[in-house]
């Protein structure tokens, strides 16, 4: 079996962000789940090749290739997905697409029907009333299609079958070509085809040379695929006529509708009703293996296994589309769901979390920003949803080692991508990232499921915390160890002598001691209160030592971290100034020191020394203009 190779070719105005710069050691949870279900399926050979037409009975029935492609350009491949095969069957929709493109619904349904027959695909069969076809997916409807795509009227005019062949190339992203050997051996054995083209010339389904119709007919079921064609044409038709890699309009959105509603309800041949019951997505099958199938707005897909049951669909086929569709939860019927899964994507050195941090710690995180990622996803999280999260967390050759999963704006996670998410977790752990979710509130139990996978296979289980602003601090901390940054240098082990604090920066040694003559020292313990939301404002902290957090109270009864300082930070500056109440709770993380400044004692200072609380007023002031600034460009990063 060949090996994995992502594969895509969007312009880069179209689609910047590729599978194909995936290093090599990287494989996406796609490619795991399609690796699984070709090793599944590989084993049922169960069905026999087509051999009525001669030149299909010489087909290797052991070939067997999946691909699945997404309407935004990624193109997953596993098996015999570059084997060349003929399309067959599979023309017809588009064939129907081209002459709705031409003249419109109303008039294409004047000769074509669009009501399932129950018969077999080339029964010889038409409406009673009107002596037209039933629908275009069966060979009288197909034939008719064919027939009323204009034929060359003068010398240089492309003729029907250089038309359609155009047309399937637009939907393919490549030129096509006839394979002559298949198209002389349809042409030399299709007799019930020539009963059935006669008959539609009897009753006015076609006009003009039955047999040049039939020619047409014949070389356009013996154009050259392979999968991988078939599940971008697949992908075409689910992104309403816009080829995914080559922006190329294929058909209009009006009628991609329509060959898709009929897809849906005749493109099995007599199994339509139970695909569509089992697997509800518009398909096409043809007699040389291959299907095709759509999920609108999202993927197309596409299997070739030569092998067929009793009405004519690949064995494997059909069973790996099955469980695709049951698998990851496809099912047209299940509704839409928004692909625009990742709202947005970032790291720790453009969104900081609220932890205070020194300036070398600052410059570390600026100086190692490909080291981090932060995602934010939004929605219902499902396979494609999954699949871009996939593909933003590994673009190009970086490589973080902390990624942080923001999921409070995404309303489901589908238990069905449980696997996929923990081969996600799995695939960035071999590229040395460590994982974490945030905002998990409501997702515990798909999460819990994900590590359960995680620990069938002897792995660590990402991270967890309850906002990201913890996630983001954590994140920071995984780049600053990694990074080689000093153990010494975090906020619960560094210390800050009182005289050289920001807060006392512009005072003389003998203005310090002054000042210091005013300020009583406590040491606090993790989970000591320094402040309480609703108290009045009668202490400003010069913190030394240690690390503590503010916490905002919400209307839910909850709170939310605002920021967490450390050693050289101050707490209460704002609300000390304008002697106001308390509007935050700020609790010690881990043992803290502080120096304590009272009202009573800075007005006591400032009577005898105004030049002192003059210079330490106006540093004050500049912190606070400093953390003003700060605020502004947080909100900037959060609109942005």
């Amino acid at each position: 079996m060949p090996a994995w190779r992502p594969t895509s070719h969007v312009p880069a105005d179209i689609a910047p962000r590729l599978l194909d710069e995936l290093p090599p050691d990287a494989e996406s949870p796609v490619v795991s789940f399609l690796r699984r279900a070709h090793a599944r399926h590989l084993v049922n050979r169960d069905g026999v090749v087509a051999t009525y037409i001669p030149e299909l009975a010489s087909v290797d029935p052991e070939a067997f290739g999946i691909v699945i492609a997404t309407v935004d350009g990624a193109v997953y491949e596993m098996g015999d997905t570059r084997k060349p095969f003929t399309i067959q069957s599979m023309a017809k929709p588009l064939t129907y697409a081209s002459i709705l493109d031409l003249y419109g619904a109303a008039a294409v349904r004047e000769r074509i029907g669009v009501e399932p027959t129950g018969d077999v695909f080339n029964a010889i069969s038409l409406a009673p009333a009107t002596g037209m076809p039933l629908n275009p997916m069966v060979n009288a409807g197909a034939i008719t299609a064919v027939g009323m795509v204009p034929p060359a009227r003068a010398a240089g005019e492309p003729g029907r079958i250089d038309q359609l062949l155009a047309s399937l190339g637009r939907f393919a992203g490549r030129r096509l070509e006839v394979d002559e050997a298949v198209y002389r051996s349809e042409r030399d054995t299709g007799h019930r085809n020539r009963a059935i083209a006669n008959l539609l010339r009897g009753t006015g389904a076609i006009d003009g040379d039955p047999d040049a119709v039939l020619d047409a007919y014949f070389r356009l079921c013996a154009v050259s695929v392979d999968a991988r064609d078939l599940a971008l044409i697949a992908a075409t038709l689910a992104a309403g006529g816009l080829h995914p890699l080559t922006a190329t309009v294929a058909a209009s959105e009006d009628t991609v509708r329509d060959v898709l509603s009929v897809m849906a309800t005749c493109g099995m041949y007599d199994g339509a009703g139970e695909w569509l019951f089992e697997v509800g997505l518009p398909a096409k099958s043809g007699v040389s293996g291959g299907i095709l199938a759509v999920l609108p707005g999202q993927l197309g897909i596409g299997v070739w296994s030569p092998r067929l049951d009793g009405r004519g669909n690949s064995v494997r086929g059909v069973a790996v589309c099955r469980d695709l569709a049951r698998d990851l939860d496809l099912h047209l019927v299940r509704g839409v769901r928004p692909i625009g899964a990742v709202r947005t994507r970032t790291s720790v050195a453009r969104r900081p979390s609220k932890r205070g941090r020194s300036v070398p710690e600052r410059e570390t995180l600026a100086v190692e920003a490909g080291r981090s990622l932060v995602l934010e996803l939004q929605g219902s999280i499902g396979f494609v949803a999954v699949e871009t999260l996939a593909r933003e967390a590994v673009i190009g050759g970086e490589r973080p080692s902390a990624v942080a999963i923001d999921l409070r704006r995404s309303t489901r996670i589908d238990p069905a991508v449980t696997v996929l998410l923990a081969d996600l977790v799995a695939g960035l752990g071999t590229r040395g990232a460590a994982v974490a979710w945030s905002a998990v509130g409501g997702h515990e139990a798909v999460l819990d499921r994900v590590d359960e996978t995680l620990a069938a296979r002897r792995l660590a289980p990402p991270r967890r915390f309850a906002e990201l602003d913890l996630a983001l601090e954590w994140a920071e901390d995984v780049v600053l160890s990694r990074s080689g940054a000093s153990a010494d240098a975090r906020p619960e082990r560094r210390f800050v002598p009182l005289a050289q604090h920001p807060a006392l920066r512009g005072l003389d040694p003998a203005a310090v001691e002054r000042l210091r003559s005013a300020l009583e020292r406590r040491d606090f313990h993790p989970g000591d209160a320094l402040v309480r939301h609703g108290e009045p404002a009668e202490e400003l902290f010069l913190v030394t030592g240690g690390l503590l957090s503010v916490w905002v109270p919400m209307g839910s009864g909850d709170a939310r971290r605002l920021a967490t300082l450390d050693a050289g930070d101050l707490v209460g500056e704002l609300a000390f100034l304008g002697r106001e109440q308390r509007t935050a709770d700020v609790r010690a993380d881990t043992e803290v020191e502080a120096y304590v400044l009272r009202h009573e004692a800075f007005e006591a200072l400032a009577a005898v020394d105004p030049a002192t609380t003059t210079v330490f007023l106006t540093t004050l002031l500049r912190i606070v203009a400093g953390i003003a600034r700060r605020m502004t460009d947080e909100v900037v990063q959060l609109a942005s």
